[in-house]
């Protein structure tokens, strides 16, 4: 019932359905003075719904462009519409956004529900429409019965609640997250990342997430951006992003990866050291390039003659440099004739299979190995 309630008082739930675009950025632009553009020229559309996970490392324009939706920062050039609704020029209280910063924000002189109705007062609700609302917020966070304390009183994890309860008890039409876990210890970001998925999907309310985390970015958003450099890399699903990178930087920065310089022999063919394997170079037929093939999609047996081995997969020979035990996973670094391979080969109950100096056949799928120009 108070889900519903709140999804009636959100005017886009009538106007927007299926994939249609309900935030949009066209041509976002952000500079400061002459030389340094933060932002550059960035286009999204993301549904109504849905949430949209800005992932990058630090200086790539992500919380820039947050805080430009948010009305924190005035755009140099570009446009934001909500449901239609031209937000670009208009000031942070009157685009109808609810925010979670990364240190909370809460006020340590306030209680827990007057933190939470703050947002109500500064729009006018009445007293007792206030109260209520607020008690709904807290039950949605897992918090009910804690309006009377004080945020030192509450661990990391409950006043990110409280942080995310204020945010949505002012029911707005587009929720914006900034790295709001980043100062939570990994068993609890584990907790709340569940948690924060579960109250989006129940609210269908749309939602912008800045992480730097990738796990974070997978785990958790309909579509993941990518922001390099203050450009988009690449817009997709988890899968998209983490299956078919469109470029090298992707690959390198969204999961691990090994990256082999090689040269492009012919379509589909690349060499690395002495040895040619078949891939998908991307139409290219020449020229220098690199190689990246995921840690866990490289398979580990003790060296045999490859004649033997199936010629649907690429082999390399090598040998155990390095053995590292992580609990989960035991990365072996295998020299493959003066490049290095990691791979990762999940650990069991008999401890490891391979040994340091040990000669190892490597093999992997050609689809396994992404190719890009360099």
């Amino acid at each position: 019932m108070q889900t519903q309630e709140l999804r009636q008082e959100t005017p886009a739930a009538e106007t927007n359905t299926g994939d249609q675009a309900f935030l949009k950025l066209k041509g976002i632009t952000k500079r400061y003075g002459a030389d340094y553009m933060a932002v550059d020229d960035l286009d999204i559309d993301v549904p109504k719904g849905k949430l949209l996970g800005l992932l990058g490392p630090s200086g790539c324009g992500k919380t820039t462009t947050l805080r430009m939706i948010a009305g924190l920062l005035d755009i140099t050039r570009g446009k934001i519409t909500i449901d239609g609704d031209d937000i670009s020029h208009k000031p942070p209280h009157k685009r109808d956004i609810g925010l979670v910063f990364q240190n909370y924000a809460l006020f340590p002189h306030m209680t827990v529900a007057q933190n939470v109705a703050f947002g109500l007062e500064m729009r006018g609700v009445g007293r007792t429409e206030a109260r209520d609302r607020v008690e709904e917020a807290l039950e949605m966070v897992r918090l009910p019965g804690y309006g009377e304390r004080k945020p030192k009183e509450m661990s990391g994890g409950q006043q990110q609640r409280v942080a995310l309860a204020r945010a949505l008890v002012i029911r707005p039409r587009l929720l914006l997250l900034d790295e709001p876990l980043s100062n939570l210890d990994a068993k609890l970001r584990d907790d709340m990342r569940i948690e924060i998925r579960e109250i989006q999907q129940r609210l269908q309310i749309t939602t912008v997430f800045v992480t730097h985390d990738q796990v974070e970015a997978l785990t958790m958003c309909d579509l993941v951006g990518v922001m390099h450099r203050g450009k988009l890399a690449q817009l997709g699903t988890p899968e998209d992003i983490y299956e078919r990178p469109e470029d090298l930087f992707v690959a390198d920065f969204v999961g691990r990866t090994n990256i082999l310089d090689g040269e492009i022999e012919a379509l589909d063919r690349v060499r690395i050291g002495a040895s040619v394997y078949p891939c998908n170079t991307r139409g290219l037929t020449a020229g220098k390039a690199k190689a990246a093939i995921r840690p866990h999609r490289i398979s580990l047996t003790p060296s045999r003659d490859r004649s033997l081995v199936s010629m649907a997969t690429n082999a390399a020979h090598g040998k155990v440099t390095r053995v590292t035990y992580i609990g989960d996973v035991v990365q072996y670094d295998i020299d493959i004739g003066g490049n290095t391979l990691t791979t990762e080969v999940h650990t069991a109950s008999a401890g490891h299979s391979f040994q340091s100096g040990e000669k190892l056949l490597c093999e992997w799928k050609p689809q396994d190995m992404q190719v890009f120009g360099s």
